[in-house]
């Protein structure tokens, strides 16, 4: 996966974007929004087709984010002329993000979309390879933004973009300006993603984009330019056969049940009801199990090298953190977090993290940025003299409220069961679930999202998973203490304050599911945060009055679980020590899967996701 870098602007006379390296303009000197309304909204017949659109959300693709002005531009004429039913997913390919500065500057030229830019700024992902999914006006857009080659984005896109899009923007820059991007390979994936009479339009009219879209499928036709250009393009994509993938969006309205009550299934219900899906969530009680410590801390895991665990975190963290800030504001809160270098290996692996070079991830700055011991100790006086990474968007919430609100807010029908569930055994109508007080349930489409009972209910499909046991401490505030503004990570980890009391934490026993609370497990707690924030004295003041112990779902390889395990039969686990970082954007990933709608996640790193890989290897003959 290559890294990204932002693009480098200059604005004109007109005080109008132009892009350095392809020596073009982002949109017209006369009236870029003019134009965006001509080109891309009028010759894509937007309005009409927003009456009687079918589907629960109507899917537009673009090639060239840019500014953002198309986004836009479609923003504005959904509140004003669509049903207030209509949805939009809106998914773009950038190869050079603009920085949040330039883009606030180059949207200023439109006062008119000044709310609307706003919040589009304000949700602007990082310059990260990978898809980028934020929600936008109150949740009725859905947009995507894959940022890297277009050509590498649409093979990490298209597996799971079969007969969906509704409608292409075909814009970039001019196709003699930037012609590594005006390929066979787009107008072919344009085709593929393509449902039955989806259109398309672009500003230009030359032949090479006229034959190539032709080749592909597209009936093609010229229309009038906006302002001086003489022709542009537009097209439809005629009727073929109706796709498996059509088709299932349509049986939507099925049930679904969530079997799980913490942050994985509290997800799941929210994602998949967002999908028009009716979910039954089945569970003792709400985030009784990992999802119910008093506060959780969400920051991305980082590697020197952009493996995959380090490219899932990644996309994982952004969305989560706008996901929180839009579905659960009152319960997050956006502190940041610092990860102390607290001694030289760990300041060793830190500066890998952040290292500069060709061989390096060059991760953003908005994702991570290195401190220096005396800018450590700026972003808390009280914290020791150490280097540390800081996670400027990252933050803590209040896991079982967190899960009480996503499940709340949804019109998932709630029901406690009869005890664990212990059993579920495949039948002629689906699955039967056999509960350990002898209640049974058949139900035809089931996913598994219980945390720590999955590694029991997973082990008659070979699906190989480990529990951990993890006891974290409750401490009240000391004089000191109590202004922490910020999460601090080390050995363990330590929140700011939640009515007077921090939570440190926490043990990692393996194959442990012992819930008994050990006085041990509160000195190694306190133990730690004294040993690695040294010589800070003001640790050494902390007592621990209360704790809680749960058990965390790992995987091997630390990689979340999700995928089918058999027909009609999913599974969400393996969240591990980072569940809150990761639940959202898995839970979104499962739920378009189901739903055969574009994922947020390449395809290649959804595979690594699958429950496939946790089975032992066939042994050698």
């Amino acid at each position: 996966m290559a890294d990204v870098s932002h693009a480098h602007l200059s604005f004109n006379e007109f005080g109008l974007p132009v892009a350095n390296a392809y020596d073009d303009i982002y949109f017209s000197n006369e009236n870029g929004l003019a134009e965006s309304h001509y080109v891309f909204l009028q010759h894509n017949d937007l309005p009409t087709r927003w009456q009687t659109h079918s589907q629960r959300r109507f899917v537009i693709a673009e090639s060239g984010f840019g500014t953002g002005l198309n986004l836009l531009a479609t923003w504005q004429l959904l509140l004003e002329q669509a049903p207030e039913s209509a949805q939009l997913h809106f998914i773009s390919f950038e190869k050079f993000p603009l920085q949040r500065d330039d883009l606030r500057r180059a949207l200023a030229a439109f006062p008119n979309l000044a709310p609307l830019a706003e919040e589009l700024i304000a949700a602007y992902p990082p310059a990260e390879p990978g898809c980028h999914r934020r929600h936008l006006a109150n949740g009725r857009i859905l947009l995507d933004v894959w940022v890297g080659d277009i050509q590498t984005s649409l093979n990490d896109w298209l597996p799971h973009a079969e007969a969906t899009v509704d409608a292409w923007f075909l814009d970039g820059f001019a196709p003699d300006k930037n012609p590594d991007m005006w390929t066979q390979t787009l107008y072919d994936a344009m085709a593929h993603s393509a449902r039955e009479h989806a259109t398309f339009a672009t500003f230009t009219a030359a032949g090479s984009v006229r034959r190539g879209l032709q080749a592909a499928g597209f009936q093609v036709t010229k229309a009038k330019g906006f302002g001086r250009k003489r022709e542009m393009l537009r097209g439809i994509r005629p009727a073929r056969t109706t796709s498996a993938r059509t088709e299932a969006s349509e049986r939507a309205t099925e049930m679904i049940t969530v079997v799980g009550g913490g942050i994985a299934a509290a997800c799941l219900v929210w994602h998949l009801a967002q999908q028009g899906y009716t979910v039954e969530l089945i569970a003792d009680s709400l985030a009784d199990g990992a999802s119910g410590n008093s506060q959780g801390a969400v920051y991305p895991l980082l590697h020197a090298e952009r493996s995959p665990l380090a490219a899932f975190f990644t996309q994982a963290f952004g969305y989560a953190t706008q996901f929180y800030q839009h579905q659960a504001p009152q319960h997050w809160f956006p502190t940041g977090v610092v990860q102390l270098a607290f001694n030289a290996s760990r300041e060793e692996r830190y500066r890998k993290i952040v290292a500069t070079g060709a061989n390096t991830p060059q991760y953003a700055s908005q994702t991570v940025q290195w401190q220096s011991a005396d800018a450590t100790q700026q972003l808390w006086s009280a914290l020791p003299a150490h280097p540390s990474l800081y996670y400027p968007a990252g933050g803590w919430l209040r896991p079982a409220a967190v899960v009480e609100h996503l499940v709340g807010s949804t019109t998932a029908l709630s029901r406690l069961s009869h005890g664990p569930l212990e059993q579920i055994k495949p039948s002629h109508e689906g699955w039967v679930l056999n509960f350990a007080d002898g209640h049974q349930l058949r139900r035809q489409r089931v996913i598994l999202a219980c945390g720590a009972g999955l590694k029991h209910l997973l082990a008659p499909f070979a699906i190989q998973l480990q529990n951990v046991r993890g006891q974290v401490s409750l401490c009240p505030t000391t004089n000191t203490s109590a202004d922490c503004p910020l999460v601090v990570c080390y050995k363990g980890y330590f929140t700011p304050a939640d009515n007077g009391i921090h939570c440190v934490g926490a043990t990692y026993a393996r194959d442990s599911e012992d819930l008994t609370l050990r006085a041990a497990d509160d000195r190694e707690n306190l133990a730690n945060v004294c040993q690695d924030l040294a010589p800070a004295q003001w640790p050494a003041e902390l007592r621990a009055t209360n704790a809680r112990a749960a058990i965390r779902n790992t995987t091997k390889d630390h990689l979340p679980l999700a995928g089918a395990v058999a027909e009609n039969l999913w599974v969400m686990g393996g969240l591990g020590s980072r569940g809150f970082t990761a639940a959202p954007l898995v839970a979104a990933c499962l739920a378009a899967v189901i739903s055969h709608q574009p994922l947020p996640l390449p395809a290649a790193l959804w595979q690594r996701l699958q429950p496939a890989r946790l089975k032992p290897a066939p042994a050698s003959p």
